[in-house]
């Protein structure tokens, strides 16, 4: 299985990209994690036209027939074991997986609503590069969960 991670913005902070490395190189073997950045929109103009610039730049991006998970904060809210479940369905039907996390703004309402689905991490507000260091942990937490590891304690 191949999740690709595709984000709008770089990342800046080296502790929490090695925070984000370290969880991937944690993953099961056959399981490839890969991330992938896009461009931020120019500072000026609306803010509508930035969220569909990088839509479309996160668009390109995304491998042809991979499920589309948009992180949103107005998304679906799942626990660990419904989004290891979730993670566990994409796997046992051989499909590839891609999550989206989009720009400062967030992503155009569009984009959301081509997605195959939308799901938000938290109902709080985090810097976009701690959501790539959740998200990371929770994907790791997700194969544990389903490999019956004892990481996930609940």
């Amino acid at each position: 299985m191949r999740i690709t991670v595709v984000c709008v913005g770089k990342q800046k902070d080296r502790a929490v990209a090695e925070l984000v490395g370290g969880y991937g190189k944690r993953l099961p073997p056959g399981l490839r994690l890969e991330w992938i950045e896009v461009a931020a929109a120019p500072g000026k103009g609306s803010r509508e036209k930035a969220m569909a610039q990088e839509a479309a730049r996160v668009r390109e991006r995304i491998p042809a027939r991979a499920l589309v998970m948009a992180l949103s904060e107005r998304g679906r809210k799942l626990d660990s074991m419904e989004f290891s479940r979730r993670l566990g369905r994409v796997r046992d039907q051989g499909r590839d997986l891609c999550f989206t996390i989009g720009g400062a703004d967030g992503f155009d309402p569009a984009f959301l609503k081509a997605a195959d689905e939308v799901i938000s991490l938290s109902a709080l507000t985090f810097p976009h590069e701690l959501v790539r260091a959740i998200l990371a942990e929770q994907i790791y937490r997700a194969f544990s969960i389903l490999k019956g590891d004892p990481y996930h304690r609940a």
